[in-house]
């Protein structure tokens, strides 16, 4: 009832000098305003676990198509889109499992796998409302695309910048396909205590009046597990020289909810960033802070797909550096190679050690146990991609990232060798 009314409210409150506007506005039509493309990933995955855990190995090749119609004429305009994702396995890694590219098929996996998905869109000056199969992106409820096929999730979402320098996110979802499904009747899950949560909504907003930065603020509820605060602020100074200085403060705030499937759940986390650069030079430092007798957890796909809602400063390519008490300072570097008219090349290194550890308080046999045992954790990630700028292979990339983590009792390297090339088709 709370959701209808906020929605609502919403809607009858823009403007009407508005809509004036947007019908005053050139409109391309539903098919001339439509765009179609085709990406082409080739994946290599590797990840070698160097203690009790499963290794992983596997490569594959991936095809994504994507449609977006334009929008009927009009104060209102309808639209629909949709994609069509499909991965074949060239290569089963000698029979090892949870690479997250392919499904589970047996005690194996599936060779190919396909899935559609669609939606339908209705605009009304710069405000769009979506229903059907869709791939939000916000900071607490993030769809990643991270292996072949990229996750997707049901429900309806609002977007809309229809006021000066505020962006308007709201969404209500009941349902997901993660990177091992092929349908949508999964549900969602705490990623670390792996319990069920019901239907996710959340509403947020990001104000921007400066280019330099702005502030965020969002609010979700997954139901049966928690309610989530978050707050961004970030800004960047220009120095002379061609160099910068940004900051970037995120903080999370975690209670439980509804039968608290995770248990009870008061978690504070924070993370600041400072970033120098220096013309192609950009050196980054980090702190992290977790208060609380649980970790910071978040969402995953019922199929084990974690999603991507943790913007936390710390949370690397592997761990996020998120146990219950635990600080983390990391640094990072990235240089940018430039462009040598054919080729452009960015490097990144990352150095992320927590501490600090409060296992004493995380029950051993409870939903949190890989906790119970841990004091501290250290990853290095390097991270490389080369994309050609002109020429036939135009837009073609090739990325490397390689992480090494190593958690109490636990280490783990993984190797990720990307590769995409992306085509318009209209």
């Amino acid at each position: 009832m709370k959701k209808r009314s906020l929605l609502g409210m919403f809607l009858v409150s823009m403007s009407a000098s508005s809509l004036e506007a947007q019908a005053a506005d050139p409109q391309e039509g539903f098919v001339e305003g439509g765009a179609a493309k085709v990406l082409a990933r080739n994946m290599y995955f590797n990840r070698n676990s160097l203690s009790d855990y499963p290794d992983a190995r596997g490569w594959g090749q991936g095809f994504l198509m994507d449609y977006q119609s334009g929008f009927t004429q009009g104060e209102i305009g309808f639209g629909i889109d949709a994609s069509a994702y499909t991965a074949y396995k060239l290569d089963g890694g000698r029979g090892t499992v949870g690479t997250g590219m392919f499904p589970a098929e047996g005690e194996g996996e599936r060779t190919e796998s396909s899935t559609l998905n669609g939606s339908v869109k209705m605009k009304w000056s710069n405000t769009v409302i979506k229903y059907g199969d869709l791939r939000p992106y916000n900071p607490v409820f993030a769809t990643p695309d991270l292996r072949l096929m990229p996750m997707t999730t049901r429900g309806i979402q609002l977007l809309s910048d229809d006021i000066d320098e505020v962006s308007i996110d709201i969404g209500h979802f009941y349902s997901s396909r993660g990177y091992t499904s092929t349908n949508h009747d999964g549900g969602f899950k705490a990623g670390y205590a792996g319990v069920d949560s019901g239907d996710v909504d959340y509403a947020g907003l990001t104000y921007q009046p400066v280019e330099e930065g702005g502030v965020g603020f969002y609010v979700s509820r997954a139901e049966d597990l928690w309610r989530q605060y978050y707050f961004n602020a970030n800004y960047s100074f220009a120095l002379p020289h061609e160099q910068t200085l940004g900051f970037d403060f995120n903080i999370y705030r975690s209670l439980d909810q509804g039968q608290a499937n995770a248990g009870d759940i008061n978690v504070t986390a924070w993370s600041l960033a400072t970033a120098y650069g220096n013309g192609p030079h950009t050196v980054t430092l980090t702190y992290q802070k977790v208060h609380g007798s649980e970790p910071f957890d978040y969402l995953m796909s019922s199929d084990g797909t974690y999603m991507d809602s943790i913007y936390l400063a710390n949370s690397s390519q592997y761990g996020d550096f998120n146990g219950p008490g635990e600080q983390s300072v990391g640094i990072g570097y990235e240089y940018d190679f430039g462009s040598t008219g054919y080729l452009r090349t960015t490097l990144g290194l990352r150095y992320v050690y927590g501490f600090d550890i409060d296992n004493e308080k995380v029950d051993p046999d409870g939903l949190y146990a890989y906790f119970a045992r841990a004091d501290k954790q250290i990853e290095r990630d390097v991270d490389i991609k080369t994309v050609v700028e002109s020429g036939a292979l135009k837009d073609l990339s090739v990325r490397v990232r390689y992480a090494e983590h190593a958690f109490t009792g636990d280490s783990v390297k993984q190797l990720r060798i990307i590769t995409e090339y992306p085509l318009d088709l209209f």
